[in-house]
């Protein structure tokens, strides 16, 4: 099942360029797979996720902010801001001055606008005329509609992932003209494993 998860993904980072027309907008995927160490390809274990890194662009490396953890981080990547400048400072912390706590894992802290300071990179893109999409990208599906993608979905973590690779493929499939040109896709059972069996 999970060799079908990582061929169906494949299909999809490559076919996006491939199976709809440009129309002069190029379409970008960016897909996180929490906790994939930065050896892990170098393992022989991930033929799909070496064929994309041969025959597209990659790192050598990567600088986590600090605290390295999953919330702050995604924050950064998406926005372009440190921690101490987006708001996100850990995956769980107090606003002292209000006794307010976000939490990872507390949906309506989550969905609470006021905890992310920083300019996603898709209200960027909306505000430019760009369609956007994200499946499951932390911080994607906060309370202020004018923030969100334009496709959104809630965080579940138990839904299985050819759900979610099948949600992306459904917004490549769209009409040209509703079709997101930016999409954030999130995996997290890299990390989930990780913090099981180290």
């Amino acid at each position: 099942m999970k060799n079908n998860i990582k061929v169906t993904l494949l299909f999809i980072l490559i076919s996006a360029f491939s199976l709809f027309p440009q129309s002069g907008k190029p379409y970008v995927i960016l897909v996180s797979l929490d906790g994939f160490r930065w050896d892990y390809l170098n393992r022989g274990l991930s033929p799909n996720l070496e064929f994309i890194r041969d025959n597209g662009a990659s790192a050598l490396s990567l600088r986590p902010t600090f605290p390295s953890k999953t919330f702050p981080n995604h924050q950064s990547i998406i926005t372009g801001m440190y921690i101490e400048n987006h708001g996100i400072i850990a995956n769980t912390f107090r606003d002292e001055f209000k006794n307010e706590l976000y939490r990872m894992g507390d949906t309506s802290a989550v969905r609470n606008s006021r905890w992310y300071l920083g300019e996603a990179f898709w209200e960027t893109a909306e505000r430019n005329g760009i369609t956007t999409a994200s499946y499951f990208w932390p911080g994607s599906e906060m309370n202020l509609e004018y923030r969100r993608p334009t496709y959104f979905e809630n965080y579940e973590h138990n839904r299985p992932y050819e759900k979610r690779v099948e949600g992306v493929a459904n917004w490549l499939k769209l009409p040209v003209d509703k079709r997101p040109h930016f999409i954030t896709l999130y995996f997290d059972d890299t990390d989930t494993q990780g913090h099981r069996y180290g």
